[in-house]
């Protein structure tokens, strides 16, 4: 590419050209550097030259008038002037001591009536000698400079030329005179169709606006920059640059091109846009957190008055007669269960609800949940299901995935008031090592659902909080904001991820990612514990919450069991010591000494009394609070009538060591796994 061009070469379409007073040699800093040595080179070998030509004249016209002797004499003497165009002061003396010998010899000829004269001679030809011996060392000094400046020069062009950024030179009117590969990369125009059209080729409206001015200012000498512009490509396309711009001086100071560098910043907005989006994610992984937290909280404390309220309920709906104080208590307890739901919902987005995490085939998941869906969403709403065409297993909760599915599927229905379709499709893909992906998920293989729909579709704005908790864009009264936020709880705990992708007026998509397993495990047996119910067994009940202890014990009286009170652990302890017990109930958080202390002490000195503990957390947040005992069975609050007698017979019914393998109550009346391992007990 040359780095000297003619600003006047032909015109073409697009941006104007400018006049022929315009079209002169422009060149950059180091192009003029360049001729300056070029200049100082050829301007001192041509002075020499021209001396060396003069007297070759001189003796040439000499010759005419002067003996033959004297002639070949100024011919010896030209000899070292020749010599030092050659640039060797080595081979200038060289030549004058050969011309000195001539002179010499002929002196010899002549005898001792030229010896005046050879001697003058010979003094001349030494002085020629050493004064073309200093122009030829004078002359090599300035060929070597000439020649690392060529050499500074052409590494500073291919550096130029190199560049990934754009370097760019116009002449004081903004015409492009320099174009390198960088700004073709850049652009996309070539040198030979950028070079000698304005810059504004590159500016957008806006900055062509305000062009005129920033020549001005360049042409004053000030600098501008860097700042971050907006250009155009050839394409139309936009793009983003950090540019610098600077006057070019020449050897006077005076001001006669504008040099600019800029640089794309697409790399470093896309670096940006995805750390903003780490940042969005962490800070929305922390808020669900934190919610969770809260949520778990209030759901433990919720769970206490639901038990009291669903259990009285029952108490007075089994001395209820009359049909419509039965209706009444029916839509009460009805109320309650709703309220118990919600629980649990909250309890499931804060990662405390328990869940039995097996391995499934998505295919027959997806295939289940359709008959049903298509129930629930409306004939105006076409469902089409494609499974995967490979076996598709993953770990996960199945009552869990059926319920991702059903949240997405209503929501894509409340997208489509008119009608429209949702596709639920299924199939494996592989995703390779990427440490940018976000979320960071490991490499290797993953089973991909997709739920999609042609509904009303999300602004970015909208699509970007749908998974934060209590955000909705439906009316009031008709979501609560925990859907979205819960599908997200449930994909992220089973290890995979969800993303949504979104264009209003077209539709949405959901893609969840889980990890792929190898094989679907065989359907599990449920274990049933030998019932002892009905018997006359002795069971202290600890509460530290008259009115859940007081249910508890009146459910036991009911089924025929002994029951004893203990309002906390000590007084519970207390008891033990003096009487005789077949089951110790209680309560995990106590105040004095708490469940976990009071079954650690039973099940040391006591062995023979087995023991139940009562929580309204899950079990996987006591365990995480160390509140959880190996070998001991829990039940979790709310409970009914029915989950406490079941658990008391199986507790009575097998032995300690043996029971945490088969009981687990949830909340909701569900059995449950929980893992084997924990911490040790603590308050």
């Amino acid at each position: 590419m040359p780095l000297l061009v003619d600003a006047g070469s032909p015109n073409r379409a697009g941006v104007p050209r400018p006049g022929s007073d315009d079209r002169l040699g422009l060149r950059m800093g180091f192009s003029a550097t360049r001729d300056r040595m070029a200049a100082l080179r050829s301007g001192a070998g041509a002075g020499l030259l021209t001396v060396v030509m003069l007297l070759v004249v001189v003796v040439i016209a000499a010759d005419f008038v002067t003996p033959p002797e004297t002639a070949f004499f100024w011919l010896i003497l030209l000899v070292p002037m020749f010599a030092a165009t050659l640039l060797r002061p080595w081979t200038v003396g060289v030549v004058g001591l050969v011309a000195a010998l001539m002179v010499w010899v002929m002196a010899e000829r002549n005898g001792p009536s030229g010896t005046t004269n050879q001697a003058v001679r010979l003094g001349a030809i030494l002085g020629i000698t050493l004064l073309s011996t200093g122009f030829a060392h004078r002359l090599g000094v300035l060929e070597r400079r000439a020649q690392r400046g060529a050499e500074q020069e052409a590494t500073l062009a291919a550096i130029v030329r190199s560049s990934e950024d754009a370097v760019i030179t116009t002449d004081l009117a903004g015409v492009i005179t320099t174009w390198n590969d960088g700004a073709t990369r850049q652009y996309g125009w070539r040198p030979d169709e950028a070079i000698g059209r304005y810059i504004a080729l590159v500016y957008t409206r806006d900055e062509i606006s305000v062009m005129p001015d920033t020549l001005a200012g360049l042409r004053a000498g000030a600098r501008r920059g860097p700042i971050e512009a907006r250009r155009v490509r050839k394409d139309g396309s936009n793009v983003v640059v950090l540019a610098s711009m600077w006057p070019v001086r020449d050897d006077h100071g005076r001001v006669f091109s504008v040099a600019r560098i800029e640089r794309d910043l697409t790399v470093v907005k896309e670096a940006e846009e995805q750390r903003r989006r780490i940042i969005e994610r962490t800070a929305l992984a922390e808020r669900l957190e934190c919610l969770g937290q809260l949520a778990g909280g209030v759901a433990h404390d919720f769970n206490n008055l639901l038990a009291i309220n669903i259990n009285y309920l029952d108490f007075v709906l089994e001395r209820t007669v009359d049909a419509e104080e039965r209706s009444d208590l029916t839509r009460a307890r009805s109320s309650a269960e709703r309220a118990q739901e919600l629980t649990r919902q909250l309890l499931l987005f804060a990662r405390q609800e328990p869940s039995v995490a097996k391995v499934i085939d998505l295919d027959s998941v997806i295939e289940e949940s359709c008959a049903l869906l298509r129930r629930t969403i409306g004939d105006h709403v076409e469902l089409i299901a494609r499974p995967s065409p490979q076996p598709l297993a993953v770990c996960a909760d199945r009552g869990r995935i059926e319920q991702v599915l059903l949240n997405l599927v209503i929501n894509a229905r409340d997208a489509m008031p008119d009608g429209g379709t949702v596709v639920i499709e299924a199939g494996p893909v592989q995703l390779d090592e990427d440490p940018d992906r976000l979320p960071p998920l490991p490499a290797g293989p993953y089973a991909q659902l997709k739920v999609s729909d042609t509904g009303e579709g999300m602004p970015p704005s909208v699509a970007a909080r749908i998974f934060e908790p209590f955000f909705t864009t439906k009316a009031k009264q008709q979501g609560t904001g925990l859907g979205l936020a819960t599908v997200y709880s449930i994909v992220t705990e089973a290890g995979g991820d969800i993303t949504v992708s979104s264009t209003p007026q077209v539709g949405t998509t959901f893609r969840i990612l889980l990890p792929e397993v190898t094989a679907v495990a065989a359907s599990e047996a449920g274990a049933a514990g030998t019932a002892r119910g009905g018997s006359r067994s002795h069971i202290l009940v600890a509460e530290d919450d008259a009115e859940v202890r007081g249910i508890t014990v009146r459910i036991l009286e009911g089924a025929g069991y002994r029951v004893t009170e203990a309002e906390n652990g000590r007084a519970a302890l207390d008891r033990i010591h003096r009487q005789t017990f077949d089951l110790l109930m209680t309560d995990i958080l106590m105040p004095e000494m708490s469940g976990s202390r009071l079954a650690e002490t039973v099940r040391l000195h006591h062995p023979g009394i087995r023991i139940l503990l009562i929580s309204g957390y899950n079990e996987e947040t006591a365990r995480v609070r160390h509140l959880v005992i190996d070998g001991i069975p829990m039940i979790h609050k709310p409970f009914t009538a029915k989950e406490v007698l079941d658990a008391v017979r199986q507790a009575l019914g097998a032995g300690t060591g043996e029971m945490r393998d088969h009981v687990a109550v949830s909340a909701h009346g569900s059995g449950a796994s929980p893992p084997k391992t924990t911490g040790p007990p603590g308050e």
